[in-house]
């Protein structure tokens, strides 16, 4: 009998090196921390790049100081109609003669055609090609109401009420004109500097008068 000593099995060796696995394994780790580093930098890289761009936005905004007379017309480029709006005999006249005294373009003289009684100082009606005109009466006319039509063309009119009392002093529409005041500038910039006091922005049922 042939002893099981003598005749061992005998196992094929392997064909794949000892060392292969745990190289295998070593490179799939690394690929895994490289995908989460990248993944990593993209979402903050992301962030940093909203959190620049805001930054950039509010860097394009700044303060500057700008004096209203340096943004608006001389009164010479204001062609005006001057309305008497009141009982009050010759106040159409008079006011006229005054504006013209500070150089504005006085046209039309007369009773308000619109014929509708203003219980404020005034009312200055224009289209929106002389919203800078009608500004810069306003500040001749402190307490008017600037009121802006559907109507073509430059010129304005001013229509005097009840609490009219004359034109503003030159002395004081100078220093008002001239006083520099803070207005922001630039895309990141989210207000705008406001209209004089007495702007309405309410539709106002009137009928423009050419």
């Amino acid at each position: 009998m042939t002893s099981l000593r003598e005749n061992p099995i005998r196992r094929q060796p392997s064909s794949r090196p000892a060392w292969l696995l745990p190289v295998l394994i070593v490179g799939a780790v690394a690929i895994a921390i490289a995908i989460v580093v990248v993944a990593v930098r993209m979402l903050g890289g992301s962030d940093d790049a909203s959190a620049s761009a805001e930054a950039s936005a509010e860097a394009s905004c700044s303060t500057v100081m700008v004096a209203p007379a340096d943004e608006l017309p001389a009164p010479a480029k204001v062609k005006v109609n001057v309305y008497n709006a009141t009982d009050t005999s010759g106040l159409a006249s008079k006011t006229a003669r005054e504006l013209k005294k500070r150089g504005f373009a006085v046209k039309d003289v007369a009773n308000d055609p619109v014929a509708m009684p203003i219980e404020g100082v005034a009312r200055i009606r224009f289209g929106p090609s002389a919203a800078k005109r009608a500004e810069l009466l306003a500040y001749y006319v402190p307490g008017a109401e600037l009121v802006e039509l559907d109507r073509p063309g430059p010129k304005i009119d001013l229509a005097m009420g009840a609490q009219f009392t004359g034109i503003a002093p030159q002395a004081e529409v100078d220093a008002v004109l001239n006083a520099p005041e803070a207005v922001l500038t630039g895309p990141g910039c989210f207000a705008t500097p406001g209209a004089p006091d007495g702007a309405s922005d309410a539709p106002v049922d009137e009928t423009p008068v050419e």
